[in-house]
Formats: structure tokens, C-alpha cells, sequence
């Protein structure tokens, strides 16, 4: 199964990559330089899903030009839809631990 992003679903994946980014960068000058933070993991997986879905659409054009195989364009297109899943995990992962927290009495 492929799942190819609309030019908004990109834009708004890239609006959120620049917001970590952002944030990446405050949450750096006040972290202790512990393991990998949640902001570094979620703008990963945002990065490895756009460019993911950059390279899908790359090798569909060469395929619809016959420069490149229906196989290669068929596991590009996979990869994209690998990461944008895993990209919605890790967002709803951190959905479901803050509302844990919100939940919790004090």
C-alpha cells in the first residue's frame, strides 16, 4: 500500500518540520545533552517522510518517462508510505502520553 501526500499534506509536514526545528533549538540550550529528545525524533521522522515522498515522485516521473522500472518506482512509492506511518506513530504516541499526563491527578 502507497500513500502519496497532497501538496498541503507536504506543506504542512514541512511547516512542522521548520516549528521542531524551532523548538529543537530552544529545547537545546536548556537540555542537559541527555539521550535523543522527542523533538529530535519527531523532526526525523517528518524529514525522512518528505523526503521519502520527494523520492516517490522522482521515481514516478522517471518511470513515466521509461527511465526507470515499475519495480523501483513500486518500492519508492512503499518506503514513502513506511515513513509517512511511522511519522503518524510517533505523533500519535505523543497525543496519547500527553493526554496521560493531563489525566493525571496530582
Amino acid at each position: 500500500m502507497s500513500v502519496i501526500l497532497s501538496p498541503a499534506a507536504r506543506a504542512a509536514i514541512e511547516r512542522i518540520n521548520t516549528d521542531s526545528a524551532r523548538t529543537q533549538r530552544s529545547d537545546s540550550a536548556s537540555s542537559d545533552g541527555g539521550g535523543e529528545s522527542f523533538g529530535d525524533v519527531l523532526k526525523d521522522a517528518l524529514s525522512k517522510a518528505g523526503e521519502a515522498e520527494r523520492a516517490a515522485e522522482a521515481s514516478a516521473g522517471r518511470f513515466a518517462r521509461g527511465e526507470e522500472g515499475i519495480h523501483e518506482t513500486i518500492l519508492a512509492q512503499e518506503r514513502a508510505g513506511i515513513a509517512v506511518r511511522y511519522a503518524v506513530t510517533v505523533k500519535n504516541k505523543a497525543l496519547e502520553a500527553y493526554r496521560e499526563i493531563m489525566n493525571t491527578q496530582i
